[in-house]
């Protein structure tokens, strides 16, 4: 089967590699030469490293990144508020990791056969029940029996093939990622709340931090952010003793961004489907973008490889991830929601009820695909 796979981000690359082990030889075409690059860091849930450990990386997962065992809520006066036992939580499942996205790209990277990818442009895909035709920026046109969108939240093949889709929302917070040295020796995740703000610091490796910073704008405001925007002033009445550590971002590359959310009636039309961002993407309130993109590969993997027909594979494979999928989102919706509820309405949920609020979060994730 011909298949190309639009995008080398890590969707594209998953699947890249689950198609390669059930015996398939996609090719990957790619717009950006620094696809690798950027991004600052992640984070993984149990649910993520499962399915990477399902591509076989699980032991390379590990020494790459970090041991995430407790994530700790705290209010703008540094006051505890809730502390998840991830280890316990995630336990039958996988630990919980952080990482730079560099390092997992590279991970999924070193899998790809030197000849399987090119760095090209995509102006057109026309597709019907047997076939996609692609026409790159050269004029020069490539037919296939499956095209798959992993190009992303502004995807050009979504774009292409399913024009009346509905255009990423803004979700009303812009944010700020950076990678920083631990000057603070912070050992865990750790989130300080405020009432239109938040501040994210978990470790990447024993002497590197990534600092993820949130702030709701309007229309008129997220104008006037960027990745100069000093974050000290900013985020400093919730920052505590990480204070420091935001002086630091002044000296780094700072990855800034507008938060969006992609929802979707179908991702699969004729000979064409999407996976990850490119179908889906949603904030990172639930750290799930990464985790949804590798279980896409798996299972639109498997079912190519069990079913008879593509098409039958290609609505087995929406059937199974949209539940699951459409979850996550309501499940951002809900926790954005929550942390920007009046001051003492949220600290007394996170103290009361926060362990509760994220089992019941996280429980459907902990099933398998």
């Amino acid at each position: 089967m011909r298949i190309l796979i639009v995008g080398a981000g890590i969707a594209g690359l998953a699947t890249y590699r689950a198609l390669s082990q059930r015996g398939f030889h996609p090719r990957i075409v790619e717009r950006n030469n620094l696809a690798g690059v950027g991004g600052a860091a992640l984070f993984l849930p149990g649910n993520g490293v499962r399915a990477l450990g399902e591509l076989g990386l699980r032991d390379s997962l590990m020494e790459i990144s970090y041991p995430i065992s407790y994530q700790r809520f705290f209010d703008e006066e540094g006051r505890l508020l809730s502390e998840i036992d991830a280890d316990e939580f995630w336990r039958g499942v996988a630990p919980c990791r952080s990482m730079k996205r560099s390092a997992l790209w590279k991970l999924l990277k070193d899998g790809v056969k030197d000849d399987a990818i090119q760095y090209r442009h995509i102006l057109d895909i026309s597709s019907d029940r047997y076939c996609s035709c692609v026409t790159f920026q050269d004029g020069e046109t490539e037919e296939y029996d499956l095209v798959i969108g992993a190009d992303g939240v502004t995807s050009t093949v979504r774009r292409s093939v399913f024009p009346e889709a509905p255009a990423p929302q803004y979700v009303g917070n812009v944010c700020w990622r950076s990678i920083v040295p631990n000057i603070c020796h912070v050992k865990q995740w750790t989130l300080m709340l405020g009432a239109t703000k938040s501040l994210l610091i978990e470790p990447v490796s024993s002497s590197e931090l990534y600092v993820y910073a949130d702030k709701s704008a309007d229309e008129k405001q997220r104008k006037s952010y960027s990745p100069a925007t000093l974050l000290r002033p900013l985020f400093e009445d919730i920052a505590g003793p990480l204070c420091p550590v935001l002086e630091l971002c002044a000296q780094t590359q700072v990855h800034y961004g507008e938060l969006t959310s992609l929802q979707l009636d179908s991702w699969c039309r004729s000979r064409v489907v999407l996976v990850g961002d490119a179908a889906h993407a949603s904030p990172p309130s639930m750290a799930q973008g990464a985790s949804m993109a590798v279980e896409d590969a798996l299972v639109l993997a498997d079912e190519l490889a069990d079913a008879l027909c593509v098409d039958t594979a290609l609505l087995r494979y929406q059937r199974r991830r949209k539940n699951r999928v459409d979850w996550v989102h309501r499940q951002c919706v809900s926790r954005d929601k929550m942390r920007r509820f009046p001051r003492r309405l949220r600290n007394a949920l996170l103290r009361f009820a926060g362990t509760r609020l994220y089992q019941r979060s996280y429980g459907p994730l902990t099933a398998q695909i």
